[in-house]
């Protein structure tokens, strides 16, 4: 194991709340409290669950916990996955591709804390109503708090799936960036299945334009988009360069993460000074 993957690795689990940024809008006791939640999102069978797992994996964890408890079509239960020693979680969502109000409110009651893990996420005609009262609350100061929102998302796309370049999941994408820039939260793009692409001929050229769609249809910058490959059914299989990526994903997440907390606190301390 190369020096890199070995110093990411350490940085990842011994990582504590406060690592890079500065919380000196924080409530008495609240950083001691926080955690950072990291969720998961994309169309189904991008390889969201099985992103944990590689992550899992590549930190040199027990990765046979993490499965996605499926049910009936249309339920699904949010699942949380904490890295052990660390304090961060990670969220795998059902999958979002058509983005109507059920779809947004699903999503938006995830982003602000609304649904706990374990819960069923049936979609059905609340789900709006439910967004909308989130999105209210999340400007009331610490309501619902801000432990309990997500503070940074990988949006996971497939790299062999089309329909993320559909002009239409574009669109409604566009909504969703815009919510997620409100709430300070930064996007992070993962595209799967790269083991598929380098088998054509024209790989790094596919590469090229895959990254630059991706960009298009998430808004991340070109340093917040990721090619990797599938979990292997033997982890010590897992290419290097592939382990690489995953692990800057999760530091990147966690960078992204704190400096959302910090900058929804100082919105919230802005809100109780104008409101005095």
């Amino acid at each position: 194991m190369n020096q890199g993957i070995t110093r990411m690795i350490n940085e990842i689990k011994r990582y504590k709340i406060g690592t890079y940024e500065n919380f000196s809008d924080a409530l008495s006791g609240e950083i001691e409290s926080l955690g950072l939640n990291v969720a998961l999102m994309g169309i189904t069978g991008s390889g969201k669950s099985a992103l944990i797992k590689t992550i899992f994996e590549c930190l040199g964890f027990n990765s046979s916990a993490v499965t996605q408890d499926t049910a009936k079509e249309g339920t699904r239960k949010l699942d949380s996955f904490p890295l052990p020693g660390s304090q961060v979680t990670f969220y795998d969502t059902a999958g979002f591709f058509r983005l109507g109000k059920i779809e947004e409110g699903e999503l938006f009651r995830i982003i602000y804390g609304l649904e706990k893990p374990g819960e069923d996420l049936t979609r059905d005609t609340t789900s709006a109503w439910k967004a909308m009262k989130g999105g209210v609350a999340a400007h009331k100061f610490e309501k619902p708090p801000i432990a309990d929102q997500i503070h940074a998302v990988i949006w996971v796309m497939s790299a062999v799936d089309p329909r993320f370049e559909q002009g239409n999941y574009r669109e409604n994408l566009a909504f969703v960036k815009h919510i997620l820039n409100r709430e300070s939260i930064t996007i992070i793009t993962v595209l799967t299945y790269d083991d598929e692409v380098a088998k054509k001929g024209n790989a790094d050229d596919e590469r090229k334009r895959l990254i630059k769609a991706a960009m298009e249809v998430t808004g991340s910058d070109k340093r917040n988009v990721f090619l990797i490959a599938n979990s292997f059914s033997k982890p010590q299989d897992y290419p290097p360069i592939y382990k690489e990526r995953v692990l800057q994903v999760v530091l990147k997440s966690l960078n992204c993460g704190e400096l959302s907390v910090k900058m929804r606190q100082n919105k919230r301390e802005t809100l109780k000074a104008q409101a005095q």
